[in-house]
C-alpha cells in the first residue's frame, strides 16, 4: 500500500485551518446572539471546531502510526493491521461528520430566530 504523505499532511493541514475558521465562526455567532438577545447555541461550533480538531489528530495518528506499521508487517498480519486502520479512519470521519452536523444545527437555529 503507497501513502502519499505530501497529500495526507495537506488534508491534515487543511481539516486543522478549517477547525480555526469553525471557531472564529463561533465566536461571531455569539456576538450576533447578543445582539438579538438569544440564548448560546455557539457552544455547538465550539464542540463542532474541537471535533475536527479532533479528526485531525486521529488523521496525524493514522499517519505516524498505522501506516508505518502497514509497511513493516509480514502477510499474517496485514489483514488486521488493514481492519484497525480503517478503523480509525472511520473514527476520524464521525468525528468531521458530527462538527458539520453541529455547525449546520447551529446556523440553522441562528438563521430562524433571526428572520422572526
Amino acid at each position: 500500500m503507497k501513502v502519499l504523505y505530501p497529500a495526507e499532511i495537506m488534508l491534515a493541514f487543511g481539516i486543522i485551518l478549517f477547525s480555526i475558521s469553525l471557531f472564529i465562526s463561533a465566536l461571531i455567532l455569539k456576538r450576533l446572539l447578543k445582539i438579538i438577545k438569544r440564548p448560546s447555541i455557539w457552544i455547538l461550533e465550539i464542540f463542532g471546531s474541537l471535533l475536527v480538531l479532533a479528526g485531525a489528530i486521529v488523521h496525524i495518528i493514522k499517519l505516524t502510526v498505522y501506516f508505518p506499521a502497514l509497511a513493516r508487517s509480514n502477510p499474517y498480519d496485514l489483514l488486521p493491521q488493514i481492519a484497525k486502520t480503517m478503523q480509525v479512519g472511520s473514527l476520524e470521519g464521525l468525528m468531521i461528520l458530527l462538527a458539520g452536523f453541529f455547525a449546520i444545527c447551529a446556523s440553522l437555529i441562528y438563521y430562524i430566530w433571526s428572520t422572526r
